[in-house]
């Protein structure tokens, strides 16, 4: 696992007052259990440091958000804080945990305010780190200018936009406002961990406003009045939000405040404070229930960690694995497996080191035969002995060596895009088409990073800018796609370089001539891989083509008409 002692984990709310949702939440230790609330516009990777440090004391489950990290939204556009405080009772209904406390920082400590304020007889203590006490004045005015509108733009502004954001709020508080009177008495993040943070802006996109709108709208001052359950309200000496703690004048006789001191010192005041008032002790893991009609997420243990993936089992018959490309994850291909829906069992998986799957492969050589071992690792962990696999760009690779490894496993194997490339073409893409993109404290790997993905869809490859390297079809530069591409090739933290190299250097002309089965090669007719799939299916023994729809939502229908259920 990536972190020492940390697992993840989603909850099924099949039934809530928002609807059918899922929430994707961390977990480690043992015994008391306490509740963390992370800060906006982040998710529970924010809470590890705390979870950590907490791991010997509880457990700690920290949970995305609502529209944060990889927890579905509420499905409104504005939301109370007290919205929030119902959505995490949901939660803690459907992990089984009766009765806990809260431990909240920032936005997070608003929420835990108010589900001690809404929900007593749930909570045996609440901790608020960071607790906001606006004035009026200054409430209208971070409502008014703190919450602009993210919008993926053309020309990747956006990012330029976000990094900026990220930094100023690191310099200046409110971040907008550039006077002394504004500005912070803290160092600036390195440029990865900006970056870090980045990523979860990234992910809440422009949802970030409902979870910072309902902290900054709520009445702090009255749930201080109203709370019944001993709470403690405090802020670490060097966090902007401390200066506020004065204007705390009127609480319930239940309520401490107090000013900490470093954020080590801060976090060990709230966790004396929890132990005093001893939680109950947590339930066992729930697992996640299946949502009707929809992909819904879990995890698979496999030896090393946990992969992420997304499935739907309404269909009968052979299970059919979807498997994404080299800078991509299961929410690529999402479109794909949602149109087996009702027809086929379909399992979306991440590669190790994807879209939120853990890097199971550190230490090891990463090529596509370890690859193929941790698909057949996780479908040993499901119970699956047999499937239909479909593998986009380097994931059909992955779907060919698991063939050729255990080939009783795949009973039909399509590779759409395939990469059916000659060495001279094969060694070019080695030396080019990865280049290695840090973070940069200007932030201009954004851009580098925007570029080469929307390039994708202008030229084949997309660093040969050439009139010979135009891609002669219907451009595919959607801003709100590309900005997608870009997310899972930081969230692959390095990942999608080594993946795209293993693809490259695997020798797929002669590992196709050791295939003993039929194999159907598939593209649809804008993709520039549409000849080198066509070549494949004709130099290929027992091999077949299928053209694809331009819209990959439609591609499941094309392949269930040429497959044999």
């Amino acid at each position: 696992m990536s972190t020492t002692g940390i697992t993840r984990h989603f909850a099924t709310i099949r039934q809530g007052r928002f609807g059918a949702r899922q929430v994707h939440y961390r977990r480690t230790g043992s015994g008391p259990v306490v509740i963390c609330f992370h800060q906006s516009p982040m998710s529970s990777r924010d809470m590890i440091s705390t979870m950590e440090r907490w791991q010997t004391h509880f457990t700690c489950i920290a949970p995305d958000s609502p529209g944060f990290g990889l927890s579905d939204p509420l499905g409104v556009e504005q939301a109370d804080m007290s919205d929030f405080a119902d959505a995490a009772i949901e939660f803690m209904d459907a992990i089984g945990v009766e009765r806990a406390a809260v431990y909240g920082f920032h936005t997070g400590a608003m929420i835990s305010g108010a589900i001690a304020a809404a929900y007593p007889e749930r909570i045996v203590c609440a901790a608020a780190n960071g607790y906001v006490m606006l004035t009026e004045p200054e409430r209208a005015d971070i409502v008014r200018h703190y919450l602009p509108a993210l919008e993926p733009k053309w020309d990747g502004s956006h990012l330029t936009w976000l990094w900026a954001r990220m930094r100023e709020q690191t310099i200046f508080f409110p971040w907008y406002r550039k006077s002394l009177a504004d500005r912070m008495s803290i160092d600036v993040p390195s440029a990865e961990a900006l970056h870090a943070g980045l990523l979860d802006f990234m992910r809440s996109g422009d949802h970030y406003r409902v979870g910072y709108r309902a902290a900054f709208t709520m009445r702090s001052d009255q749930t201080l009045r109203e709370l019944r359950v001993p709470t403690l309200i405090t802020a670490a000496a060097t966090d902007v939000l401390s200066t506020q703690l004065d204007r705390i004048q009127h609480r319930s006789d239940c309520v401490t405040v107090k000013v900490g001191g470093s954020m080590e010192e801060t976090l060990d005041l709230c966790r004396d404070f929890i132990l005093q008032h001893a939680p109950p002790a947590a339930p066992a893991i729930t697992a996640p229930k299946a949502i009707p009609g929809r992909m819904w997420s879990d995890y698979v243990e496999i030896p090393g960690g946990q992969l992420r993936l997304q499935r739907n089992d309404e269909g009968s018959g052979t299970p059919i694995l979807v498997l994404h490309d080299a800078a991509g994850s299961s929410d690529i291909v999402r479109p794909l497996a949602s149109g087996f829906i009702g027809k086929q069992p379909v399992i979306a998986l991440n590669l190790p080191g994807h879209g939120e799957s853990d890097n199971t492969l550190v230490g090891g050589e990463i090529n596509v035969t370890a690859y193929a071992q941790a698909v057949s690792q996780a479908l040993d962990s499901l119970q699956i002995k047999e499937i239909d696999f479909i593998g986009t760009w380097g994931g059909g690779l992955v779907g060919l060596e698991l063939a050729l490894q255990r080939p009783q496993r795949i009973r039909r194997l399509i590779m759409a895009d395939v990469l059916y490339f000659d060495d001279a073409l094969r060694t070019e893409l080695l030396e080019n088409y990865t280049p290695d993109i840090q973070p940069v404290w200007y932030g201009g790997h954004l851009l580098q990073a925007w570029y080469l993905m929307r390039d994708q869809g202008l030229f084949w490859p997309w660093y040969r800018r050439t009139r010979a390297g135009i891609i002669r079809a219907e451009p595919y530069v959607d801003p709100v796609m590309v900005n997608a591409r870009v997310l899972e090739l930081f969230r692959s933290e390095g990942m999608w370089r080594k993946a795209y190299h293993a693809h490259f250097s695997y020798p797929i002309k002669d590992k196709l001539a050791q295939l003993q089965r039929s194999v159907e090669f598939a593209a649809p007719s804008w993709d520039p891989q549409l000849e080198h799939s066509q070549q494949a299916a004709r130099e290929v023994t027992n091999a077949t083509f299928v053209a694809l729809p331009n819209d990959m939502r439609d591609w499941a229908d094309a392949l269930l008409k040429t497959g044999v259920d």
